[in-house]
C-alpha cells in the first residue's frame, strides 16, 4: 500500500487517556504506528509482563527508539500491513492511535486488519474530530490553518467526524461497539489557567455535543 514518507516529528506520548478503553482480557496487542514507544510503555504497565506486544512503525528512527524502550516483544519497521507480510501472527487487539487520518486509504488498512485479528479480537483507534468547536469556529471565520500537530496537522490526509468514523469502520467490515469522546474543550481550558474564555466551559460546554471533543476513541470488532 503506497504511502507518502512520514516524518519523525511527534512527541513520545504515553496516551494514558486511551488506557481506560483497552480491554483488560487481551493477551496480544499490535500497535500500528507506535512512534517512539510511549503507548507501548503504557500498555506494558497495564497488561503486565505476560502480554505479547508487537508494533509497526514507518519511521526507522522512531522504530529504533520503540525497540530501545524494551516494552515491545517485536517491532517491525515499515508501513502496515506490508511490514507484516512475512508474519502469520494474530492479535487480540490492534491499535491505531492517531494513525488512520495519516493514511491514503484508511478503509483499506482496516480491511487488511481483519487478516491479523484473532477470533473475537477488537480494533481500537483514536481519531481527531474535525467537528471540534475551535476548528468549526475558525472555519466559520474563513480560516483553515494547518499546524505542526493536532486536528489540522499538516500531514493529515483524511478528516473525520464521529459519524464518519463509525461509517469508516462499518464500510471496512466491522461492528462498532463504542465511540467515546476524549480530551473535551472544557478539560483543556480547565488545565490551562491562562486559556481565554475559560468561563465558557460551564456555560457552553454541555451544549456543544460532539463538537466538545478533540478526539474519539473507537472500539470495534469484525462484523
Amino acid at each position: 500500500m503506497d504511502q507518502p514518507a512520514q516524518q519523525d516529528c511527534y512527541a513520545d506520548i504515553a496516551r494514558e487517556d486511551v488506557l481506560p478503553f483497552v480491554p483488560l482480557d487481551v493477551r496480544s496487542v499490535l500497535d500500528v504506528g507506535c512512534g517512539r514507544g510511549g503507548f507501548g510503555r503504557a500498555l506494558r504497565g497495564l497488561l503486565g509482563a505476560q502480554a505479547r506486544l508487537v508494533a509497526v512503525e514507518a519511521v526507522a528512527s522512531a522504530a529504533d527508539a520503540a525497540r530501545a524502550t524494551g516494552c515491545f516483544d517485536e517491532v517491525f519497521t515499515g508501513y502496515f500491513p506490508d511490514a507484516l507480510s512475512a508474519s502469520q501472527e494474530r492479535f487480540d487487539l490492534v491499535c491505531f492511535n492517531d494513525v488512520l487520518e495519516h493514511m491514503v486509504d484508511p478503509a483499506a488498512a482496516l480491511t487488511a486488519t481483519l487478516d491479523v485479528l484473532a477470533p473475537g479480537a477488537r480494533v481500537l483507534a483514536t481519531i481527531p474530530n474535525v467537528q471540534y468547536a475551535e476548528v468549526v469556529r475558525d472555519l466559520i471565520r474563513g480560516r483553515w490553518t494547518y499546524t505542526e500537530a493536532g486536528i489540522l496537522d499538516r500531514t493529515h490526509l483524511r478528516f473525520f467526524t464521529r459519524s464518519s468514523m463509525t461509517q469508516l469502520f462499518q464500510d471496512a467490515g466491522y461492528v462498532v461497539q463504542g465511540s467515546h469522546g476524549i480530551n473535551p474543550i472544557g478539560q483543556i481550558w480547565q488545565t490551562d489557567p491562562n486559556a481565554p474564555r475559560r468561563w465558557l466551559k460551564t456555560i457552553v460546554h454541555p451544549a456543544l455535543g460532539n463538537a466538545r471533543y478533540s478526539q474519539f476513541v473507537v472500539l470495534a470488532r469484525a462484523a
